[in-house]
């Protein structure tokens, strides 16, 4: 039987702080926190996402925690499988309320052209395996109103016209999470990488797109072994990092 990945006692619960990821890094350096230890605030007031982005939540209105993960089973080469399996892990959670639940690359999740939900991982290195991963999640649940200027945040009271127990809306996420961090340390790859890929936003769907070099018409057509976007284009395939390419239409 495999051990329980998260319990009652591993989730650390903070009213305030600045970031969930940022507590998370600090308490990697001054303990050792156990894999499965996740850190919730109720009140993150300057949350992180993606380099230099930042993450609304209302206070006490939201899921923002960062789980500390040590897949030292996963090689390097292989990292973006951390972002596959919280990605999909918060993918399998919505899809218990809403339909039209898609992966936007490399890991925001949509409800239909809305953001609903944003990851961001951290990992650290030893040698030629991962030694710990932070995967920070902001997950918009009870919050009506959206004031930053973020171009479409959407909660699942949004959606539903519903409010839901934080408290139990944790526990169901976690749950989820942790079928997929199985999935994967049971060496389920490419079982992971086939889901992640049938999840993608506009996966194999001709859309508009823009780069350094202007717009263009392409389609996604995968995701290289380092996590890059591969664009099918008129001219032949194009590979991006993360902030290289943006979504149009």
């Amino acid at each position: 039987m495999q051990k329980k990945l998260f319990t009652s006692q591993s989730i650390i619960r903070k009213n305030k702080i600045n970031s969930t990821n940022n507590f998370a890094l600090e308490l990697l350096k001054s303990r050792n926190p156990a894999a499965g230890t996740v850190v919730l605030t109720l009140n993150q007031t300057k949350g992180r996402g993606q380099q230099t982005n930042s993450w609304e939540s209302e206070s006490g209105k939201n899921l923002t925690i960062s789980i500390i993960l040590r897949p030292e089973f996963l090689p390097i080469t292989q990292q973006f499988h951390i972002s596959m399996l919280i990605s999909l892990g918060v993918y399998d959670y919505l899809c218990n309320y809403l339909e039209n639940v898609s992966i936007k690359w490399p890991n925001d999740i949509y409800v239909g052209d809305k953001k609903i939900a944003g990851i961001l991982i951290e990992n650290s290195i030893m040698g030629s395996v991962l030694s710990t991963s932070v995967c920070g999640i902001g997950l918009n649940v009870n919050q009506s109103k959206f004031i930053s200027d973020a171009p479409n945040p959407i909660s699942l009271l949004n959606c539903t016209g519903k409010e839901y127990d934080l408290e139990t809306e944790l526990e169901k996420l976690l749950i989820c999470i942790e079928k997929r961090y199985y999935q994967l340390k049971n060496d389920f790859f490419m079982q992971m990488e086939k889901d992640y890929l049938d999840k993608l936003y506009w996966h194999n769907e001709d859309h508009s797109f823009e780069d350094e070099n202007g717009l263009f018409t392409g389609r996604i057509v995968g995701i290289s072994n380092w996590g890059q976007l591969r664009i099918e284009a008129e001219e032949g395939e194009r590979i991006y990092n993360f902030k290289e390419v943006s979504f149009i239409k």
